[in-house]
């Protein structure tokens, strides 16, 4: 099968995005509830709500889209061998969800042949949502955005999700970041990427993700007008790392770390 058309994208977006409401309507049955934690073997956080979260979301996308294959954080996985191969995080954030903090989300990306052709990222608790496919331009709550006009690295909100992670990581380039941004601000995970593509922030970065974490900020990223990469500055869509930012601000990111 060959790649998809707009018109087929665009369906497949609105599908995802339903798909990605109704499991954070779920999600909102656990939050702010005295709910048990495990620890999974990378030492992360898991909850029963990950769990149910993402039967939900893999219930849903086999359903519509048998011939597809799914890979979750929580199931790893499963589906028939297929170009097409959609990538969902249930709980993206589950840190700030087990300490009811309103940041966390749900991620819904679409790959064939393991490029990233359409991304969700949807807040149930602000209801806010964003959504982009692939040469369609990316939405927040069903109108166009894009990513603010900044410019200057020295007036740039940036978030991250970890600053203690990023400087135990980066030593060097937190210190130089530090020193050269207008302001930091973290509790972010993929609502700081929200931020960037609602022209609310001006970048998020992450020196350590996982592929669920990284496969739908590239198209809502792109399409808002903003640029995504790994830290080499590689278009790394699949990888574990992002910058993503303004074109400029992402430009001057990059030279920090040289």
């Amino acid at each position: 099968m060959n790649k998809a058309s707009q018109a087929e994208l665009a369906a497949y977006a609105a599908a995802a995005v339903e798909i990605a409401r109704e499991a954070g309507e779920l999600t909102k049955q656990y939050y702010r509830r005295n709910i048990a934690v495990e620890q999974k073997p990378d030492d992360s956080p898991v909850t029963v709500a990950d769990r149910e979260t993402e039967i939900l979301i893999r219930s849903r996308l086999r359903s519509r889209f048998p011939d597809h294959a799914v890979l979750g954080e929580e199931a790893g996985l499963d589906g028939p061998q297929s170009a097409w191969r959609w990538i969902i995080d249930p709980i993206d954030g589950t840190k700030s969800f087990i300490h009811s903090v309103p940041l966390y989300t749900q991620l819904i990306a679409l790959t064939w042949n393991q490029t990233p052709l359409l991304g969700v990222i949807h807040n149930p608790i602000l209801q806010e949502t964003v959504w982009a496919w692939q040469g369609g331009g990316c939405f927040y709550n069903g109108n166009p955005t894009r990513v603010r006009a900044s410019s200057e690295l020295n007036q740039a909100w940036v978030h991250t999700c970890d600053p203690a992670d990023l400087a135990r990581r980066k030593p060097d380039f937190t210190n130089r970041l530090l020193h050269a941004i207008g302001s930091m601000r973290t509790w972010s995970d993929a609502h700081g990427y929200l931020l960037v593509a609602t022209g609310r922030a001006d970048a998020c970065l992450d020196p350590i993700m996982a592929i669920w974490d990284v496969a739908p900020m590239y198209p809502i990223i792109e399409e808002a007008g903003g640029r995504a990469s790994d830290f080499s500055g590689n278009r790394s869509p699949l990888g574990d790392n992002l910058i993503a930012a303004t074109p400029k601000v992402h430009e001057q990111l990059l030279a920090l770390l040289d």
